[in-house]
């Protein structure tokens, strides 16, 4: 056990002064004391303000390579469906190495960026290029959270089908596809090889509705209940307006209603981007205890449009934030976008509060801490960190803290400081980082670095060929 005192921390949804965190050997919380003797005696003692880490909800770190390939016009009306054909090249260009080396990248980013958990989305479950042959996608991920240091959320994702009917999968998406026994054979070796290793969780992902049927999703959900019963699941939805179309056209429903329809929603289930969602729809996910994750600054990349998470909100919805395509890994430019989106549509300003909380960064920080560890299988104690529930259960020891020369919420009052980091003209980086009562970036500095960094850059000059003659091919 050591005591760690914090200057400012947020607890609750306040900031409190000389806070004093206990964390036990396990890197969780066994409580928080406001007794200035014992800020005096802690072991360490935090300047600056200190935010409790983010879960980065929905990821595919592979997509973090991309982002400059994808912003010049390759058709008179480019849309999601052109950029996904230029990420499907990269995909099929990439080796077991390759991706280790930009995952590793991309998750140093997020933890730079104020997540100290993500959970990585992965339909790119084998990987052809190279000379190594077929070599397992996960293990390179996990490799890459391991080196870097941030916690994991390893979601194997499920992909059968190009489209509804159903559709058969083009020569690109061969590379994802699995037959229903295979991913449950896969997803229990995969359980069985982690063991007890707490470093690493482990869910359940469904590509899409139009990727999977209903009746398989069912089906897995179903032989995979019995070894985890509590284990989150996590699903495309409603992203693009075709799909609603379609899904319409061959259900006769939307496709939340469709889900709803079937009584497949509770707490467990993550719904990705439910961009397209009706109000009423959104109400039966608020009603079912399930998450929405929203992915505000890859939903304005890919002109996907925006939710109506207003109405989510203020129907006692929960949500979580991801950084999807990783064009941003920046956790609260994610939430900022998130606002700046409901303004442009709705031509008025601060529309994420509520007659409860009027500070835009407040709520939505609160909002997607809870909702993020919701969406990974844990649980917020009290809506930010504390001592045990009822259930004897713990917050990991996870931490984000801001230093006074960062942006300008040291010149403010404490009802100020999150809005103004959150809002800061100049993007607001994290000096120190701690993981599961661990210090992973310290003054600003990560142990392994200049190492990834190397590695990453070698890895785009060498696919750079591959991205060339995918774009010369639109």
């Amino acid at each position: 056990m050591r005591d760690i005192s914090f200057d400012n921390l947020w607890v609750d949804g306040a900031w409190q002064t000389n806070a004093t965190v206990a964390i036990d050997d396990a890197g969780d919380v066994r409580g928080i004391s406001t007794d200035p003797a014992r800020a005096r005696a802690a072991s360490a003692r935090i300047a600056g303000l200190t935010l409790p880490g983010l879960v980065n909800a929905h990821c595919h770190a592979f997509q973090r390579a991309i982002p400059g390939w994808t912003q010049r016009a390759v058709s008179a009306r480019d849309t999601f469906w052109s950029w996904r054909e230029i990420m499907y090249a990269a995909a099929t260009a990439l080796s077991h190495e390759d991706l280790e080396a930009i995952s590793a990248r991309c998750y140093l980013d997020l933890l730079r960026g104020g997540y100290t958990e993500v959970a990585e989305f992965l339909y790119l479950h084998r990987l052809h290029a190279g000379n190594r042959g077929i070599r397992r996608a996960e293990d390179a991920l996990i490799a890459s959270a391991a080196n870097v240091g941030i916690g994991l959320t390893l979601l194997p994702t499920l992909y059968q089908h190009a489209g509804f009917g159903p559709l058969p999968p083009t020569e690109r998406q061969r590379l994802f596809v699995r037959s229903t026994t295979q991913y449950i054979d896969d997803w229990r070796e995969l359980r069985d090889r982690l063991g007890g290793d707490g470093a690493v969780r482990l869910g359940i992902a469904f590509h899409s509705l139009r990727a999977v049927d209903l009746d398989t999703m069912a089906e897995v959900c179903a032989e995979l209940a019995f070894g985890a019963p509590d284990a989150p699941i996590h699903l495309h939805i409603a992203e693009q307006r075709s799909e609603v179309e379609d899904c319409i056209r061959h259900h006769g429903l939307a496709p939340i209603a469709l889900l709803a329809s079937r009584a497949m929603l509770d707490e467990r289930w993550a719904l990705v981007h439910a961009t397209h969602a009706a109000p009423e729809e959104l109400e039966s996910v608020a009603a079912a205890g399930a998450t929405v994750v929203l992915c505000p600054t890859t939903e304005a990349d890919l002109g996907d449009g925006c939710s109506e998470v207003a109405h989510l909100l203020d129907a006692g919805g929960q949500i979580a934030i991801g950084s999807d395509s990783n064009v941003c890994c920046h956790a609260l430019s994610e939430l900022r976008q998130l606002e700046w989106s409901e303004r442009l549509r709705r031509e008025q300003r601060n529309v994420l509060t509520s007659a409860v909380e009027t500070a835009v960064a407040d709520r939505l920080y609160a909002a997607a801490l809870a909702g993020g560890w919701s969406a990974v299988g844990r649980r917020v104690v009290a809506g930010a960190v504390g001592g045990a529930d009822a259930d004897g259960w713990r917050p990991r020891a996870d931490f984000v803290t801001y230093d006074a020369a960062t942006g300008d919420w040291a010149q403010h009052p404490p009802q100020n400081y999150l809005g103004s980091l959150m809002f800061a003209p100049a993007t607001p980086y994290p000096r120190d980082v701690m993981v599961g009562g661990r210090w992973v970036i310290q003054d600003g500095v990560h142990a392994h670095a200049a190492e990834i960094d190397a590695r990453y850059r070698a890895t785009l000059t060498r696919l750079r060929p591959a991205l060339t003659r995918a774009l010369e091919q639109h």
